[in-house]
């Protein structure tokens, strides 16, 4: 087995950092999508769809990216060093339900925007290359603006009376994307 290596050490290993961080945001997004289409949550799962739909995006772009600059080493996944125990951008498995309310799964995205942004400006922080850092500023930038857009979707959801501290809210439309963005 090979020696974990952070995305602070090379732009390469950055950019194979960024790439993992989207492709698994994406595909936790479809997961979430399925299961609660499956259980019969439209709403929710027309928006975790869209989520993934961006992630996928940012996926590309970080791939068109880091062709422009020679490309990516491929790394298993014990060789990627995260600053928690998966990527900053997943939604945890163990926090979502089935019958979500679109405020809650919109909170959820938010925490996860915020989260990457956090581990982008770690990066910049922590680093000693120059490129890694201008990098990881401006990947933070644009987590910022996703962040921007999560709290105006959530703005058409807004909270219902009495609602748990948890984020249980009324409902509404779920293809918020394309009316904001």
């Amino acid at each position: 087995m090979t020696k974990p290596m952070s995305g602070t050490a090379n732009v390469g290993l950055f950019l194979a950092h960024a790439l993992a961080l989207e492709n698994a945001a994406a595909h936790r997004y479809a997961e979430l999508s399925q299961s609660t289409a499956a259980a019969d949550n439209p709403e929710v799962a027309s928006l975790f769809g869209d989520l993934g739909y961006f992630a996928r995006k940012h996926a590309a772009d970080v791939r068109a990216l880091a062709d422009a600059h020679g490309g990516v080493p491929q790394l298993a996944a014990w060789e990627f060093v995260w600053y928690s125990n998966e990527p900053p951008e997943n939604v945890p498995a163990d926090v979502t339900e089935f019958k979500m309310t679109p405020r809650q799964a919109l909170q959820m995205a938010q925490q996860c925007e915020e989260r990457a942004y956090q581990y982008y400006a770690n990066i910049a922080v922590d680093t000693n290359d120059p490129e890694v850092a201008r990098l990881a500023n401006e990947f933070a930038d644009e987590e910022t603006e996703h962040v921007r857009l999560v709290t105006l979707w959530l703005e058409r959801f807004p909270a219902m009376p009495g609602a748990r501290a948890s984020g249980v809210t009324g409902r509404g439309t779920a293809n918020v994307a394309a009316k904001v963005d």
